[in-house]
């Protein structure tokens, strides 16, 4: 079986950016540019991984998350924010996010943590 990730970011250009990155490592990646569309393409199936922007217009990355932890409770999810969010970033770490990257995001610092929530050894 293969191993989704998926990226939320309203920046068309930083999630298309990752996302082409991950493909070139061998991922399948699949991508949104809202809250609404990830709790939507979460629904559509199991995701091993989810790199997920905090500020988001209409529904944040906090609030995305907790809809999604509900749908796909054993889903890994990396928060990741430009701003000094500091409230949503502490909800966000107590509701069980693995960690919070702080952009511009570190590429390696992203593929190590890739590396170690979804092995490829583990199917994808």
């Amino acid at each position: 079986m293969t191993v989704k990730i998926m990226i939320v970011d309203d920046d068309a250009a930083l999630r298309v950016t990752l996302q082409e990155i991950l493909l070139d490592e061998g991922r399948d990646v699949i991508s949104a540019k809202d809250g609404y569309q990830a709790i939507e393409l979460a629904s559509d199936g199991p995701l091993a991984l989810i790199l997920m922007d905090v500020q988001m217009p209409g529904m944040n990355g906090v609030d995305t998350f907790l809809k999604i932890k509900e749908i796909l409770p054993e889903c890994v999810v990396v928060m990741m924010t430009g701003y000094s969010a500091e409230s949503l970033v502490q909800q966000a770490l107590s509701e069980g996010a693995l960690t919070v990257l702080h952009k511009p995001v570190s590429i390696e610092q992203i593929l190590k943590i890739l590396e170690d929530v979804v092995p490829k050894s583990s199917g994808s």
